[in-house]
């Protein structure tokens, strides 16, 4: 029977709650920052028909992605955002 690798977890030396402590208003900033630009985009000349462009779909997905609370996320993300060409 052959062994099949596992991948290696790696524990925090920091709590849940004190990771969101530090993180929380650096993730938020993120956040803030991709919907203003999403507004500016919009407000812009033509704004309206540039939602069809695959790249605003791809910052949707990611968003769907954060939404659904599976593990894993940074992976899924590198997926989605990876040229399938390379």
């Amino acid at each position: 029977m052959a062994n099949t690798p596992t991948k290696p977890v790696l524990a925090s030396p920091r709590t849940a709650e004190k990771l969101l402590d530090i993180y929380f208003l650096d993730m938020r900033s993120a956040l803030l920052e991709t919907a203003a630009t999403l507004d500016r985009i919009e407000r812009a000349e033509n704004g309206s028909d540039i939602f069809r462009d695959p790249r605003i779909g791809k910052l949707v997905e990611a968003c769907e992605i954060l939404k659904d609370g599976k593990k894993n996320r940074a992976e899924q993300f590198l997926v989605l955002f990876s040229d399938p060409l390379e």
